[in-house]
């Protein structure tokens, strides 16, 4: 299979449905159905269309569990393992803790610098972090599900249907995804991404770290290099 990561396309609206996806598998236990989803024929050669031989690691290893059927104890535990309790492999899943890291034993405080900055974009794009939501707005789910709701947007914007405000113009959602990503999730999601390799013991959450991380380096490069995707100005805003 050659790759096809530099060629295809995903409409807004798919990138918006995928990074729900990411994100709810941060937020909660996947469930054996997500992982069937994720590793179902249709979604699977769709995944290999935009990113090629680059998703292939990541997709045969979510794969190999889906054909075992997962358990779904085990997938809860790990996941608590990783994201929800301070123990032994315990992975901290927030931006915080990486970005202001002063040692390799002196981790980041949260609710500091970073999340202001990431709630003022949160703002600034008119997304509100769900009320059910007991996360912190560093969370890697909360970063995630908000790239979620600006390709949302940005395809509705598209459509002319939706609730993107005013008459905003895609190339305004295009451009807050390009700097959340070069300001908040690629600053430090690989760094994320290396400590579920060390710690997790599925291989379900490895592929999963690994699929995230492709998914957001393809879609830095496609924002950066599309003349549409220029970084907005808040004027664009009526």
């Amino acid at each position: 299979m050659s790759s096809t990561a530099g060629s295809s396309s995903i409409e807004p609206q798919a990138r918006a449905d995928l990074y729900h996806f990411l994100a709810a598998a941060y937020l909660g236990p996947l469930s054996p159905e997500a992982v069937h989803f994720i590793t179902s024929k249709g979604v699977l050669q769709e995944l290999y269309r935009v990113f090629g031989d680059r998703a292939e690691a990541a997709l045969k290893a979510m794969a190999a569990v889906s054909r075992a059927a997962p358990d779904p104890g085990g997938l809860r535990q790990e996941y608590m393992d990783l994201f929800a309790v301070p123990a032994d492999r315990y992975v901290t899943p927030y931006e915080d803790v990486y970005r202001g890291k002063t040692s390799e034993h002196k981790l980041g405080p949260l609710l500091g610098e970073r999340a202001v900055a990431a709630r003022r974009l949160y703002r600034e794009a008119g997304a509100e972090v769900d009320r059910e939501c007991k996360e912190l707005p560093t969370h890697i789910g909360v970063e995630l599900a908000f790239m979620s709701f600006l390709c949302a947007q940005e395809a509705a914007a598209q459509s002319g249907k939706g609730e993107a405000r005013g008459r905003v113009r895609p190339s305004f959602y295009r451009g807050l995804q390009l700097r959340f990503l070069r300001e908040h999730l690629s600053l430090w999601f690989p760094q994320l991404s290396r400590a579920i390799q060390e710690q997790a013991s599925s291989s379900v959450y490895r592929g999963l770290a690994q699929l995230t991380e492709l998914v957001l380096e393809r879609d830095a490069e496609m924002l950066l290099f599309e003349p549409s995707a220029g970084v907005a100005a808040p004027a664009a805003v009526h």
